[in-house]
């Protein structure tokens, strides 16, 4: 009941030309919350938004499982979120029968969760489940998908460190980031939708800047070889993070104030000053595909993606390059697109009354991702990432779509 999908009867149909081009896409997505469910996720549900299945079904080769700990309910006499609220990730934890009161225990919970569930994956009939540590493993990803192979990597993120104490040494901050790097959590969130110890949220109350154990935990995050996600960090915290970061960082799941049109939530999303800092300082955005961040049409999500890419050739930076997928399935949201029919993105990028070229569909979809993780996970940077990623294609589905070779001895073979 917490995560329908929504329907627009404006969406595409895809032509056979658009999915067989989507067969050939690596498409990576920066956010979802699907840990927090009790659903296993390696076998098909019928409600819900992600599993294996359903992200095989929309050739998803790289995904995002974030961890959230504590989600208060926005209480109706109020303009802001308080963690004061009742907890509703306090709730799921009680009725999924895990650790209810300590916020920390919560998050290894899910931890243990998905490696359960990578570990079974090798066992059960079905695609495999990956966990993806470093840049080596997403060579391999890459390579095992372009080999057609059926496996799914998963990269673990945080969102919001908030068992980490207001007077937390420097010390315990940075052993608290320490311990989710080694239990392999690679994306770093420090706030969720309330302000905490570590910076102000975008719908907080104070919604101040980073506090000094929040630059400490991003530094060492950081340093670590973990990505930085400033996802719902204020605008105060997010001018603070810009000024600290030395790595490249993603905002994973946001809509843009701009392009902002009922039932988007202004407060949630980015000001145009914002964004033009972001790119600047060559950070990812993850948009999502939810009403609240993009409106009322699953075309918003492209409208949105275009619009980064204007601002960016505006700034003398590559146009392609700094927008993602950041879904927010699972997020108690209503997405205005299925994990199963992602080809209706692909559809509307061919399809626009100006059409994205192949190689721009290519990095929405999923390379920019693939390049963000490249870059800041152990082993990775730059070149490394464009090494794995800038051929990250499905060759079996590239020669179909490409339609037999021309010569006739090799169409006989």
């Amino acid at each position: 009941m917490m995560n329908p999908y929504g329907v627009d009867p404006e969406a595409p149909e895809p032509t056979p030309e658009d999915r067989a081009f989507h067969r050939t896409l690596f498409i990576a997505d920066l956010h979802a919350d699907t840990l927090n469910w009790a659903r296993d996720p390696l076998h098909r549900s019928l409600f819900g938004h992600v599993d294996v299945p359903r992200l095989m079904d929309g050739n998803v080769a790289l995904q995002v499982f974030t961890i959230v700990t504590r989600s208060p309910v926005v209480l109706p006499w109020n303009n802001c979120v308080t963690p004061r609220a009742p907890d509703r990730a306090a709730l799921l934890a009680l009725l999924h029968g895990r650790p209810v009161f300590d916020v920390r225990d919560r998050a290894y919970a899910r931890v243990e969760r998905f490696k359960e569930a990578a570990a079974r994956s090798l066992e059960e009939e079905g695609p495999e489940l990956r966990l993806i540590e470093t840049a080596a493993d997403l060579q391999q990803l890459v390579e095992d998908r372009v080999a057609g192979q059926d496996v799914v990597g998963g990269i673990l993120g945080v969102e919001g460190a908030h068992w980490i104490a207001s007077d937390a040494t420097p010390e315990d901050v940075r052993r608290e980031v320490q311990d989710l790097f080694e239990a392999g959590v690679r994306l770093f969130a420090p706030v969720h939708r309330f302000d905490n110890s570590l910076g102000g949220s975008n719908e907080g109350c104070e919604r101040g800047g980073l506090t000094a154990q929040g630059r400490i935990a991003l530094s060492e995050a950081e340093s670590l070889g973990m990505g930085v996600d400033l996802a719902h960090l204020s605008h105060a915290g997010i001018r603070d993070a810009l000024d600290l970061l030395q790595q490249p960082f993603t905002i994973s799941h946001t809509g843009i104030q701009s392009e902002c049109e009922p039932p988007c939530r202004v407060a949630r999303n980015l000001s145009e000053e914002e964004l033009e800092a972001i790119l600047k300082a060559e950070g990812l955005i993850g948009v999502g595909f939810w009403p609240q961040a993009v409106g009322p049409s699953v075309w918003r999500i492209i409208d949105i993606m275009a619009h980064v890419a204007e601002l960016s050739a505006a700034l003398d930076l590559e146009p392609s390059r700094y927008a993602a997928y950041g879904s927010d399935y699972d997020g108690s949201v209503t997405p205005l697109v299925e994990v199963g029919h992602l080809d209706v993105l692909t559809a509307i990028m061919r399809h626009r009354s100006e059409p994205f070229s192949a190689e721009w569909t290519r990095d929405f979809a999923g390379r920019n991702a693939c390049r963000f993780f490249g870059t800041v996970l152990p082993g990775g940077n730059s070149d490394v990432a464009a090494e794995i990623c800038d051929g990250a294609v499905s060759t079996t589905a590239l020669r179909a779509l490409e339609g037999p070779a021309e010569n006739p001895a090799e169409n006989e073979e």
